[in-house]
Formats: structure tokens, sequence, C-alpha cells
């Protein structure tokens, strides 16, 4: 639950009109690298930088400070980790055939390296930053066997989570994130089609986007990256279109009054969002520690009826207790 002083009023006035800033510009192709791998030296450590930086004096302090601690773990947990398994040539090749990514988690069998990698986060994690449901997940992890964490994971890549299973998978999710970030950096940009994404999903993993970000370049109005949620890989998508159904028709965007560097892309047809995010506002950002540290903007389009796949790392938090 977000602190009531987020729940400030959505402001769509003349300096932030709802239609966005006139970014009408469908077909054209911005510059720019189509699929961007994450680069495994510095994405977890660039992302718990930007925590530690957005915390202090936040509304939601004590949360970005723990999850700061959680993505420093995932970046220790990457050093040394087991070689895990990757698609072969003709496995890349039938994944381009069937329109498919090649690390899509619901056909891509993972392997082992994952659990380690839950197993060095729990261990570096520690206990004076974790709240008592942290502290009892941690441990329940621990003692799960291999068995019990396979089918939370299954749960979690199926989107089938249970509240009272919440506190945990966010551990899960964070290992997954590690195991399947290091296999996208490890992927050749020949392994992906060479036309425009057409779809929201993640072209390495077929994840939800967890924000875009609009950078300077390539049109008068920039070009739009979107960011995966979980193998980190960020792919260009065309402007003012949703993420969940393609639309371009009835596309309104929602800010919250002071924010304008960030808003939310609402579509009228499928009534999904998506966070934007711009650079040339703040300069300065991380698309996965600023959508956590903008919850605000999720609650306030959510009472308007709008919807979207949750930041792996909310779960437990956005919705109720009992489910």
């Amino acid at each position: 639950m977000v602190p009531p002083g987020s729940r400030q009023a959505l402001s769509s006035g003349p300096d932030n009109p709802t239609t966005g800033f006139g970014e009408n510009i469908l077909g054209e192709v911005a510059e720019g690298n189509r699929v961007r791998l994450p680069d495994l030296a510095t994405i977890f450590q660039r992302r718990a930088q930007r925590l530690q930086a957005l915390a202090p004096g936040h509304e939601l302090e004590g949360f970005l400070r723990l999850i700061a601690a959680l993505v420093a773990a995932q970046h220790e947990a990457l050093a040394g980790l087991p070689p895990g398994s990757l698609p072969g040539p003709a496995e890349i090749a039938k994944a381009k055939l069937v329109k498919r990514a090649p690390l899509d988690p619901l056909t891509w069998p993972r392997d082992d390296s994952w659990r380690v990698a839950l197993s060095r986060i729990l261990e570096k994690l520690d206990d004076s930053v974790l709240p008592e449901p942290a502290r009892q997940a941690r441990l329940a992890l621990g003692r799960a066997s291999p068995q019990d964490l396979e089918a939370l994971a299954d749960r979690f890549l199926g989107g089938d989570i249970a509240a009272g299973e919440a506190a945990r998978t966010v551990f899960v999710a964070a290992a997954l994130q590690v195991a399947w970030t290091r296999m996208a950096a490890l992927l050749d940009k020949e392994d992906f089609g060479a036309s425009e994404a057409e779809g929201g999903e993640c072209p390495a993993c077929g994840s939800p986007p967890v924000s875009g970000l609009i950078s300077p370049g390539g049109t008068k109005f920039g070009h739009r990256h979107l960011h995966c949620s979980l193998c980190a890989t960020s792919w260009r998508y065309v402007r003012v279109r949703c993420v969940h159904c393609g639309s371009t028709d009835k596309i309104s965007f929602r800010n919250l009054a002071g924010t304008a560097y960030v808003r939310a892309e609402c579509c009228e047809v499928c009534h999904g969002y998506s966070k934007v995010f711009y650079i040339e506002a703040v300069r300065v950002l991380e698309p996965f520690a600023d959508d956590l540290a903008s919850l605000g903007l999720d609650v306030l389009v959510g009472e308007e009826g709008f919807s979207r796949v949750s930041n792996p790392f909310v779960l437990g938090v956005m919705e109720p207790a009992d489910g």
C-alpha cells in the first residue's frame, strides 16, 4: 500500500496533455539499437545504486533500501555462477521460425543455476534490513526442497502466485532474474529477427516490460525502449502504442502533479497501461528502480480502472494481504 502522501491528484492540464507530447509518429523508425542486451558487470550494481539514491526522504524509504540490498545481493550472486544452458543454433532458428523468444521461460527448460543464485542471495542478505515477514520467508526457502523451489518458480513465471507465497516469491523472482539476465547477456543480436518489435513482450525471453524509457534521438520526439522485467533486455518499441494490445487508438497519458518525468500511457481499448520515463527530464534513470519509486502513480491509475503486470518486487505490497 502506498502511503497517503503519494495520493496526489493526477495532472492533465495544458502542461501535461493527456495525449502525450504529440508523439504521433507511428511508422517512423527511430535510430539506435533495436535490441540492447544487459551488461552483467553493471546491470544490478547500477540498479542498487539508483535505489539507494532514491531512498532518502522517500515515503517508501525502507522498502527502497530493502530492495537495494536485495539487488546488491543479486550482483554478488552473479560471480562464479555455474555455467547455465543456452539454446543452440538449431533452437534459435526454430524460435525465430515460430516467432517465439529464444529464452521464453515457458518453453526453454531452466537449469539449476537459478537455485544456486537463490542460495547465494539468501546467504548474502543481512537480516537487519529484512522485516519479519521477509525473515520468515528466507528461513522457509532455506528449508525448502528443490522440488518445492521449482514449483514456486513455475508459479511465479506462470503468474499464479497466492498472497501467502508473495514474500517467498520475491526472493525467487530475484534469483530467476539473475539466471535469465546472464543468459540474455550471452545471446547474440543476430539471434533476433530484423524487424521492429510488434508486441510488447521481450524479444529475448517473452516477459512483459517493467517500464519504458524515452531518450533523445532518432526522430524529433526521441525513441522508446521497453525494459524487460525478467532478463533486463531492452528493445525499441513504437511511441504511443499500447504495449498490451498494440492499439494506437484512444491512448492517453496520466502523471502525478509535479512529476513530468514519468507518465502512465493508458489504453482505453484494453484498459492496460505502462510506465514511461523521460530521460531529458531527469537524465539519471534506471527503469526497474524508478518504477518502484513511482508506485503512487500505479495506485492512482489503478483507481481509474487501468492495470498492468506488476514489478516482480511489488508482490505482496500493492495487493491486500488476503489476496
